[in-house]
Formats: C-alpha cells, sequence, structure tokens
C-alpha cells in the first residue's frame, strides 16, 4: 500500500473551496513514466472538482493534467461499476437454466406431431434462450474475472495506460453479454407467448404433471419482460456511439471542474 507524500496531500488541500471534502485516490496514474497522484472534491454529495498532482507535488497545468484525469477518471468508473454490479451481474445458477432447457425439449418431443411449422419454429426459438443466457454469462464471468485481477494490481499501486484499456475491454465484454441476453428476451417474446398459448390448448385439465411443467415455462416467461422503463433501458443502449458521445460530454464538464491551473 503506498503512502501519500505529505507535499502531496498539502497541495490537494490548497486547491480545496470552503464547504469541500478531498478524497485523493489511493492509486497512482502511471504516464510516461511519471507517476500522478489523482484527488476529487465533493461538496453536498456531489463531485464539483478533479486535481492531477505529480509525484514531487507540482500541479502540472490543465493541458498536461487532462490525459492524466481522463486515464484515472476512465479507471476509477470501470473499477468502481465491476465492484458494484460485477459479481451480480456475473452470478447465475446454472441449473435454473439447464432445467428450463431439458422441460422444453420434453415438451416439444412430447407434442411435435400435433405442432405447426410455425409452432415448431417458436419452440426452437425459445429452446434456444437458456443456452445463449449462460453463454452470455461465460463472457460476464470472464470480464468480472479481468476487472478483479486489475483491480488487485491497482489498488494501493498504479494504473497506466494498458490497464486502462484491458478494463475497457472487459467492460465492452460485460456491456455487450449482458445487452445480448437482454436482446434475446426480447426477440423471443413473441415465440414464448405462442408456445405458451400452443401448451394451454394442448395440455388437459386432468394432466397434472403437464400444468404444473405449463405454470413453470409461464413463470419463466414472465421473468425475461421488460415493463416500459426496462424496455426503454434496453433500446436506449444499443448505440455504442450515443455512450460514447455521452461519455464524451460527461469528461468536457469534468475539465471544466478541474482545478489543475489553465
Amino acid at each position: 500500500m503506498s503512502i501519500l507524500p505529505r507535499k502531496v496531500v498539502d497541495q490537494v488541500l490548497q486547491y480545496k473551496k470552503p464547504g469541500e471534502k478531498e478524497e485523493i485516490f489511493n492509486w497512482r496514474v502511471k504516464y510516461e513514466n511519471q507517476f500522478y497522484n489523482y484527488a476529487i472534491y465533493w461538496k453536498e454529495k456531489k463531485i464539483v472538482g478533479h486535481i492531477a498532482i505529480k509525484e514531487d507535488s507540482t500541479v502540472p497545468p490543465v493541458s498536461e493534467a487532462k490525459t492524466i484525469i481522463r486515464l484515472a477518471v476512465s479507471v476509477n468508473t470501470i473499477l468502481r461499476f465491476f465492484i458494484t454490479h460485477g459479481q451480480g451481474w456475473a452470478h447465475t445458477v446454472d441449473e435454473v437454466w439447464h432445467k428450463q432447457s431439458k422441460l422444453l425439449e420434453q415438451m416439444y418431443q412430447k407434442y411435435e406431431v400435433k405442432m405447426s411449422d410455425e409452432v415448431k419454429q417458436s419452440f426452437q426459438e425459445f429452446m434456444e434462450v437458456p443456452t445463449g443466457i449462460l453463454k452470455e454469462y461465460r463472457e460476464i464471468q470472464e470480464a468480472n474475472r479481468v476487472a478483479k485481477r486489475i483491480q488487485q494490481k491497482v489498488i494501493g499501486n498504479y494504473a497506466d495506460q494498458s490497464m486502462e484499456k484491458e478494463l475497457d475491454k472487459a467492460w465492452n465484454q460485460l456491456f455487450h453479454a449482458k445487452n445480448n441476453q437482454h436482446l434475446l428476451f426480447l426477440k423471443t417474446k413473441e415465440s414464448r407467448e405462442k408456445v405458451i398459448d400452443f401448451l394451454s390448448k394442448e395440455i388437459p385439465l386432468w394432466d397434472l404433471k403437464g400444468r404444473w411443467d405449463l405454470q413453470k415455462i409461464k413463470t419463466q416467461h414472465r421473468s425475461m419482460l421488460f415493463d416500459k422503463d426496462e424496455l426503454d433501458a434496453v433500446l436506449d443502449v444499443q448505440s455504442d456511439v450515443t455512450r460514447n458521445e455521452s461519455g464524451e460530454e460527461a469528461f468536457k464538464e469534468i475539465l471544466a471542474n478541474t482545478r489543475n491551473p489553465r
């Protein structure tokens, strides 16, 4: 664990404004063989300032500091996201998805002779869901492992551009895998409904086992549905261009609040 030089702490405090709280990151930024400390200033739970300081305590101009701040913000944002959401997103009960796959296959085999070609196609699409979801979970889990490994290197030490690049790749892997899961739910909605409608008509009321299995399939289907806000959020993240543009706008605001001299 690195110990902050007293001179760096003094510089951070010097640029602090009344009513603010400061936070100096416990890791540094390494850029072109120089080390920088990065700090943020808080006021009423809102970040109101940023500063990058060299290890010798000199405060570089914003023209030099913006690359350091961009790297620090990028690494910190991605690491925080993985710490907050990575483990949860990576968690899957494989058995649940395997059981769903097996149940759908059993239903398909049992009622195949009574199916129209359209229902058969819908069944095939429904049966692809558990396999596809598990495939994307593997991608999420791998991305989470990469982020954990880099986190262990960074905390108490430093981050550089190669680590940022690797983290960004892991984030994109996580982002696209989660998005692919959502898209799989969306694009199979109609097919799942056709399967449920078919089974509801074909399974006799006296077939308690069959009706219970149908209820499981209905429950699984409902768990894949989105309310309006969730649907809007899923559709909103389809474009990486939008995400990149919003990121640049956020960074412009950060630069505007940077305390490094201009």
